[in-house]
């Protein structure tokens, strides 16, 4: 009997449990870096989901009936915007989304660039902190110091981590850096290095003359680094390093956990290449 009661008790408790849980608001993101910035931020009091998963290019992808369904339930839907993901704003409540491109566009002219990625540029990025403090303060008035505070503790890591790279470049024997792919344009010109982009554009095709001219402006100004993406096709990147003579640095541009272990290791591993 009294194992029987323990039973249910226990029973109890996790539905409990799960019924608060449940009761949480819902944030969904298109990108696993502005879960974990909404995550970090709002802790415990929202539940949190992002539809891409670590390494997957949003450019194209067709969401899935899962997707739509837990837009629909979502309480705050934030989104890169930009042309990035707006297949993920068909059908869904514009006044429960948070398009950090739409915001941060008007405020800097750059932004509208093509390929333009807000999270790689850690200086910007950190009013992205500020804006989804403000937008979950909406669902707990009352704890609108303790999101602030937590906007502004991710943003002093973040300053502190982008003057630990930049001292790190300083002894790198080359300023010069080739990127298969736009989108590490904003960090790398965070740290003042000269970057030559393969694709000026998320969707331009590469032609043999537009190989041709990477290779020579690699060469003129010294590069000894080529960056490539874990989804992208590697024989491109690969074949402009064995032109040049430089090193390539494969990364995942879209990392699953936390974006400041995420830009860490991107500055350590860049810089390390640079120094060799």
């Amino acid at each position: 009997m009294k194992r029987l009661v323990f039973v249910l008790l226990a029973l109890a408790f996790l539905f409990g449990c799960f019924e608060e849980k449940s009761k949480k608001p819902l944030v969904v993101t298109t990108l696993p870096v502005w879960k974990s910035v909404a995550e970090y931020i709002g802790g415990r009091d929202f539940r949190y989901h992002s539809i891409l998963k670590s390494g997957v290019s949003p450019h194209g992808y067709e969401p899935k009936p899962s997707d739509v369904k837990l837009e629909k339930e979502a309480s705050l839907v934030i989104v890169h915007g930009l042309g990035l993901d707006d297949w993920a704003l068909k059908g869904v409540d514009e006044n429960k989304v948070l398009n950090l491109g739409a915001l941060f566009s008007k405020k800097y002219p750059k932004v509208k660039e093509p390929g333009y990625h807000l999270w790689m540029n850690p200086i910007l990025t950190e009013e992205v902190y500020f804006e989804v403090a403000r937008r979950l303060t909406a669902f707990y008035p009352k704890k609108e110091t303790y999101y602030t505070k937590r906007a502004e503790d991710y943003a002093a890591m973040i300053d502190q981590l982008v003057g630990r790279i930049g001292s790190c470049l300083k002894g790198a024997k080359s300023r010069a850096v080739v990127i298969y792919h736009p989108v590490w344009k904003p960090l790398l010109e965070t740290f003042g290095l000269r970057v030559i982009e393969i694709a000026r554009t998320p969707e331009e095709r590469i032609t043999p003359e537009r190989l041709k001219e990477v290779i020579e402006e690699a060469k003129k100004e010294g590069a000894k680094l080529v960056i490539g993406e874990v989804f992208a096709d590697r024989k491109v990147p690969e074949t402009v390093a064995r032109e040049v003579g430089a090193k390539v640095l494969i990364l995942n541009p879209l990392p699953e956990g936390n974006y400041v272990k995420a830009l860490s290791s991107w500055g350590e591993k860049i810089c390390t290449s640079l120094k060799e």
